[in-house]
């Protein structure tokens, strides 16, 4: 039983208000615990009508016919897939992963459904003949707009695209010496557009001063938010450093997937880091990529925008690719080559030679090759 804390009751109680009746079913059960204490006594001391609630941890998938149940092309396309699985080991990362996430829920931050039941496992394969090491992640598919690169993509309009999301960040953990002569556009619009806010906050104080009403007091704290936004996004000292001397993968045009922030940092054998190889699954087509970001602790299934659209191609910053937990994610831990700009030839290159080293792909199944 985990504790709750007061916020995180108040909140859970009124998301809960009004259910749907097809929500009712979904509901945890209630039921209340009688108490020798007056309802002064319990408030003068800060306590939570709310003693308890028990969180479900899932049971990871750790055998190929669980695996080919969620997808039957697996042993098709990895012809040595069962021999794989057959010595799997659970990664520790299955663990960390939902600790943090019951970490997140006990700090007031309820998670969704969604993006608590995101990974089916993580598991630690070994091809017996070749000693090839791989990470195996099952989970579903959110989507990342991130990165910026003056070199391919100069102009503030470029990014238009990706600015429909509203977590965009300029920077991806995956970035190379900026060597080309033109500058970052981030670099101007984050401190023009802090000009801006701060000229409109000054009016928005003068309104507020002529009118007391609520109506000014939240316009200001809508832009005192943005401030705030805009100040966490691009004007930290190392942001703009690394917007002047480095360049940054484009999620609309590379193919890349992220990963936990404490996954990538690990020296263990099968930990993954930046810039190694990865090979994604989706039904019967097998796309090659990179780890190329690094995202929040309590997350898992997030790849960039070009790959998004590759699974599904309604996928955009508001609407994620794959919600079912059916998108297979093989890393190859130490793949990783040498930082500079993208080379999709050559990354299918490495994800081929990769995927060879486990018995290669089946008849009548390719990797896909992108444009």
């Amino acid at each position: 039983m985990k504790t709750f804390p007061h916020s995180l009751a108040l909140f859970y109680c009124l998301s809960l208000s009004l259910p749907s009746q097809a929500q009712l079913s979904k509901i945890p059960t209630w039921s209340p615990l009688k108490t020798s204490s007056t309802a002064t006594t319990l408030r003068s001391g800060g306590a939570s009508y709310i003693r308890s609630l028990q969180y479900l941890t899932p049971q990871p998938a750790t055998t190929a016919a669980q695996l080919s149940a969620i997808n039957p092309h697996l042993p098709k396309i990895l012809p040595d897939f069962n021999l794989l699985l057959e010595n799997a080991q659970l990664s520790s990362r299955f663990q960390q992963l939902y600790d943090t996430k019951h970490k997140t829920n006990r700090s007031g931050s309820l998670l969704t459904s969604h993006n608590y039941f995101d990974c089916e496992t993580t598991l630690l394969l070994t091809h017996p003949s070749t000693q090839q090491k791989v990470f195996l992640l099952q989970s579903d598919m959110d989507v990342v707009t991130d990165g910026s690169d003056p070199g391919r993509s100069p102009l503030i309009s470029n990014y238009d695209l990706a600015r429909t999301s509203d977590w965009f960040l300029p920077e991806t953990s995956y970035s190379w010496v900026n060597t080309t002569s033109e500058p970052n556009p981030f670099l101007n619009y984050y401190p023009e557009t802090l000009s801006k806010l701060q000229k409109l906050r000054t009016q928005l104080e003068a309104e507020a001063k002529k009118d007391p009403g609520v109506v000014w007091r939240e316009m200001i704290r809508a832009c005192d938010s943005q401030i705030y936004r805009v100040k966490e996004r691009g004007l930290h000292s190392y942001t703009k450093t690394n917007l002047k001397k480095r360049r940054f993968l484009l999620a609309t045009e590379d193919p890349f997937v992220v990963l936990p922030v404490p996954w990538v940092k690990s020296t263990a054998p099968f930990s993954p880091r930046m810039g190694d190889y990865a090979a994604v699954i989706y039904k019967d087509k097998i796309y090659p990529a990179i780890l190329g970001d690094a995202g929040p602790s309590s997350k898992t299934g997030e790849a960039s925008l070009r790959l998004a659209r590759a699974l599904n191609p309604k996928a955009n910053g508001k609407t994620r690719a794959v919600s079912d937990l059916s998108v297979t994610y093989l890393f190859f831990p130490k793949s990783a080559g040498p930082r500079k700009a993208p080379n999709l030839p050559e990354w299918h290159a490495k994800v081929t030679s990769l995927l060879n080293n486990i018995g290669g792909l089946g008849p009548n199944y390719t990797l896909h090759t992108w444009d």
